[in-house]
């Protein structure tokens, strides 16, 4: 990538005057952004290769599309962005994205959050190519400064606003009981996890000051945390959606707080880790000040510079020492979200940290002065001169892209389309019998539907797995937490709470960590496609559940109520239903049953292709709320 990085800003292009340097006719920021989401791509699909991630959504990856030929196409948009009119970008950005979308139901969230964004600089950059042909350009010249610089600007505000809608979704979703709960909430369980870096004889200190004041804090932060994560992802996207031009000193602190925030999760030890979704959304926050981080990449691509030399040394020494920092834990880790071996994106993203930072300096060294909250931002006479020529223009947002995203972050959870995937990541949010949100209903789709005909796959309204002999039925449940960060959160912070790495499910045969059955409900739908996966792999097995009565309750209904019992059994593909009666005698299921447990029609199913039901698990002694379960 070295030698085209240059592109950046000129070679021999020197201004002691920042604002000179910043708007450069020759600035390049396509070219820029595609190399970062090129590294971006090419990690996230080499995880894909690493049995020991069990994460679906990244396994998926591991076809020979995605390993032969998808590879190639994003490393050569990465390295010639500009050529042919930005045609290999654009194959690449439309090959990732169909990719992601024939996951369907198992995409990761920041999977499908990328895919979006990526759809608005796809629309961008053929809005830039049919101007180009109408002008009579040939689509065999490359991409000029000015087309890039309109491609990049034609679609920063619809990724902005995506971006913040996301984020704010993430947040308003945690707005639950169960979230808030302090002895149940994912923050209290993975906000104390950083203390894990204090030396045993501190953290499990018997005796003095740090036998005291160290559960003293574990305790604080797991009791305010939920109300932080909350006020935190609140701000974050109010930041985003705010003009940066206007607003810089607001857009400065956004970006320096995001990047905080996914740093502290990806040096967060194992299994929080999530390094991956870091490096997936902030490589996005380029399109912030697009053309200092483009001028950042320009340095970066000059390392015999003095300010390239520094910026590539800070990159290098930020990854060193990310890896240095987490490799200890992840090599005693039980599981990690990027499975075995160096978590390749948390040395990435710390070096991306590094280098957006360089942008935000450059963006701050060259003017902005309205203050966080000011409405008049720049006045008129500055706002003016800094429309110069070489400064990317941002346009106005692509209204149906910006009403697609709200519709996925919002809507699709109340009507019961999506779980997995959603903007529901941690957020404990309560997908089948009933909503536990402070203000919204979810899944009123299968409330409705419940006692529709059979074949429709919102009918059959929630059910209880009491038992299986299915032994992989038990990898949804296996504990990923290791023996140290079990003692920090039980005994030192007083959490009893139990994570549930539920994105880590899988019907192949799995010792470690080895399977652990919980009861616990689903949507009927949930029920189907665990049976149909049974089916398709010809086990012979037993398994006993529950169909409960109604389709909306409470806590101790979900874990607790009575309901029909029934008993399903498998050989060869094959399965037979029984309904249990008094002393546990069988009858035949009557027509109705057997056709709740059957695949579904097609045209609901279509409905139901992003729909991946969520196992919400029984954890006995603590039924209040629901447990942590990460589905994302």
């Amino acid at each position: 990538f070295l030698p085209k990085w240059q592109s950046g800003l000129p070679e021999g292009r020197k201004s002691s005057n920042h604002c000179a340097t910043m708007t450069t006719p020759g600035q390049r920021p396509f070219s820029a952004y595609l190399r970062l989401w090129a590294i971006a791509n090419l990690l996230r699909i080499s995880i894909g290769l690493n049995a020991g991630t069990g994460l679906v959504g990244s396994t998926l990856d591991a076809n020979f599309f995605s390993l032969a030929t998808l590879p190639a196409l994003v490393a050569l948009a990465g390295l010639v962005p500009a050529r042919w009119s930005g045609a290999l970008p654009l194959i690449a950005l439309v090959a990732r994205a169909a990719t992601n979308a024939a996951k369907g139901s198992m995409m990761s969230n920041s999977q499908m959050w990328a895919t979006q964004m990526d759809a608005a600089l796809v629309l961008s950059l053929l809005r830039r190519l049919g101007s180009a042909a109408r002008h009579g350009s040939s689509w065999s010249s490359p991409l000029s400064a000015e087309d890039e610089r309109a491609v990049v600007g034609g679609c920063a505000r619809t990724v902005r606003w995506q971006l913040a809608i996301f984020y704010f979704a993430s947040g308003f979703w945690k707005a639950n009981t169960s979230f808030l709960h302090p002895s149940y909430s994912c923050a209290g369980l993975f906000m104390v996890q950083p203390l894990e870096y204090l030396p045993d004889d501190v953290l499990f200190a018997a005796s003095g000051l740090a036998a005291s004041a160290v559960p003293a804090l574990a305790r604080a932060i797991a009791a305010t945390g939920p109300a932080f994560t909350l006020v935190l992802e609140a701000v974050v996207p109010v930041l985003h959606f705010l003009e940066p031009r206007r607003f810089p000193r607001c857009a400065l602190f956004g970006l320096v707080l995001t990047l905080a925030f996914h740093l502290v999760i990806g040096l967060t030890p194992p299994p929080s880790n999530v390094s991956t979704y870091g490096v997936t959304t902030c490589t996005r926050l380029f399109f912030v000040f697009p053309d200092a981080a483009a001028a950042a990449v320009g340095e970066m691509g000059r390392p015999h510079t003095a300010a390239g030399a520094l910026l590539c040394a800070g990159m290098a020494a930020a990854a060193a020492a990310t890896l240095a920092l987490v490799e200890p834990y992840h090599a005693v880790a039980i599981s990690t979200v990027q499975g075995e071996g160096k978590d390749w994106h948390a040395g990435w993203y710390a070096a991306l940290a590094v280098l957006l930072t360089r942008a935000a300096v450059l963006e701050a060294a060259g003017g902005g002065e309205a203050a966080c909250g000011s409405e008049g931002g720049l006045p008129a006479e500055k706002e003016k001169s800094r429309e110069v020529e070489g400064r990317t223009r941002e346009g106005p947002a692509l209204r149906w892209l910006v009403a697609l995203a709200l519709l996925y972050a919002f809507a699709l959870p109340v009507a019961g389309l999506q779980e997995k995937a959603g903007c529901l990541m941690f957020s404990q949010l309560r997908l089948h019998g009933g909503s536990n949100h402070l203000l919204l209903p979810t899944s009123l789709l299968q409330r409705e539907l419940a006692s529709a005909e059979p074949t429709n796959a919102f009918a059959g309204g929630v059910v209880r797995v009491e038992a299986t002999d299915l032994e992989w039925v038990g990898n949804t449940f296996a504990e990923h937490m290791g023996p140290r960060t079990l003692r920090l959160i039980r005994e030192v912070a007083a959490v009893p709470a139990e994570y549930v790495w539920a994105a880590k499910s899988s019907s192949a045969k799995r010792s470690r960590p080895p399977p652990r059955f919980r009861r616990h409900t689903l949507s009927a739908l949930g029920l189907r496609r665990l049976l149909a996966t049974a089916a398709r792999q010809k086990d012979s097995f037993s398994l006993r559940y529950t169909r409960l009565h109604g389709a909306v309750g409470d806590e101790a209904w979900r874990t607790g109520s009575a309901g029909s019992e029934y008993v399903v059994r498998g050989e060869g593909g094959a399965t037979r239903c029984a309904r249990l009666g008094l002393g546990g005698k069988e009858s035949p299921c009557d027509a109705r049953e057997e056709a709740l447990i059957a695949p579904p029609s097609w045209p609901s199913s279509a409905f139901a292709f992003l729909l991946e039901p969520q196992p919400n698990p029984i954890v006995d002694g603590y039924t209040d709320e629901m447990h942590c379960v990460t589905w994302g």
